[in-house]
């Protein structure tokens, strides 16, 4: 589990977002390349593997495609988690990011 604070992101998603880049090195694959077999630009695959306030959120599709690239199981990138489901590492933090609108 990631130990990382983040004011963006729950610990889960940080960790598949690391899962995700890792799946993609470990394939040999280079950024473009890696967001040519998802699909999506590079900058939007920058966005979905930093875990850094201004990173994107993952979504359910952009987990099918890997799964359908990598042949990686969703549990795979999941990995381990908590059995209380209450725990913080299910929450995605709600603090605001960035200027404030007037």
């Amino acid at each position: 589990m990631s130990s990382r604070i983040n004011a963006k992101f729950s610990p889960i998603a940080l960790d598949v977002k690391k899962n995700i880049r890792d799946l993609r090195l470990n394939a040999g694959y280079s950024m473009n390349e890696g967001a040519r077999l998802l699909n999506i630009s590079r900058k939007q695959l920058e966005d979905i593997e930093t875990g850094r306030n201004y990173g994107c959120h993952i979504e359910l599709e952009l987990l099918a495609k890997i799964k359908a690239v990598y042949g990686a199981s969703i549990d795979g990138l999941i990995g381990d988690l908590p059995s209380n489901t209450a725990s913080e590492y299910f929450s995605r933090p709600r603090k605001r990011i960035g200027s404030r609108g007037r």
